[in-house]
């Protein structure tokens, strides 16, 4: 009987630690896993089964007409298992792991119609968080600028097409497959802002290509808007 009422003590006891450090554990808790994790990790090397949620949150977008580019600010979302990177979270109270980009293998996604070949897509390289399940999300801001075919038929008012489009510069479909962040088939517009372009329509694809170079078939998410410019005369109407 004693000995089950200290153990009784002994677990609250665990309990409220684990609640009191919260998903996150404490430091020296978060560096016995990192040594765990990290010792013979090869950030190089790509995950067994590697399939990629990609996905875009819009914050604003601007046309550079004379240069013929979509100039857009996003959050673009990532989403990747990599089971070298699981952990018991029972044994630590650890959930959630938050690391450098430098120390995990990350997709090598880029923009394929990029304006700028030398830096492809301009992205801070913030943090991943790293789940017990192996799980790795990924959410940097970006700047992105893509050619489009600007038609001046209707200038300046028209609705005009423009796509952008996003894929694994090396790794075929084999190696990594692509597919729509949360299954949502367009970009996200929830932290969108623009007192100049409307989104007219907003749609992304996932696509299977190959290509000249290589027999096997790469996967895109593309991304198609028809976007207007807005009548600055009803703006002004609207904020007398």
């Amino acid at each position: 009987m004693k000995f089950f009422l200290a153990f009784l003590v002994f677990a609250y006891v665990v309990c409220c630690i684990y609640a009191k450090k919260g998903r996150n554990g404490d430091a020296a808790g978060r560096a016995v896993l990192r040594k765990r994790l990290f010792d013979d990790y090869d950030p190089v090397n790509i995950p067994d089964d590697c399939n990629v949620a990609f996905g875009i949150s819009l914050l604003s977008l601007d046309v550079n007409e004379d240069k013929g580019t979509l100039e857009i600010d996003a959050w673009l979302r990532y989403r990747w298992s990599d089971s070298r990177l699981k952990w018991d979270n029972k044994t630590n109270g650890i959930d959630v792991l938050r690391v450098s980009l430098a120390e995990i293998w990350k997709p090598d996604i880029t923009l394929y119609n990029s304006a700028n070949l030398k830096d492809m897509m301009r992205c801070w390289d913030s943090n991943p968080l790293i789940y017990s399940t192996g799980q790795v999300l990924w959410v940097p801001p970006c700047q992105i600028s893509s050619h489009c075919n600007f038609t001046l038929d209707k200038y300046p008012y028209g609705e005009q097409k423009c796509q952008i489009k996003f894929g694994s510069w090396t790794y075929d479909q084999e190696l990594l497959d692509l597919e729509l962040f949360g299954g949502q088939q367009s970009a996200s517009l929830d932290v969108y802002g623009s007192n100049e372009w409307k989104i007219v329509e907003n749609i992304a694809k996932r696509n299977e290509k190959t290509y000249p170079c290589c027999p096997e078939p790469y996967t895109d998410i593309t991304y198609n808007f028809t976007i207007q410019r807005i009548d600055s005369g009803l703006l002004n109407n609207c904020s007398e």
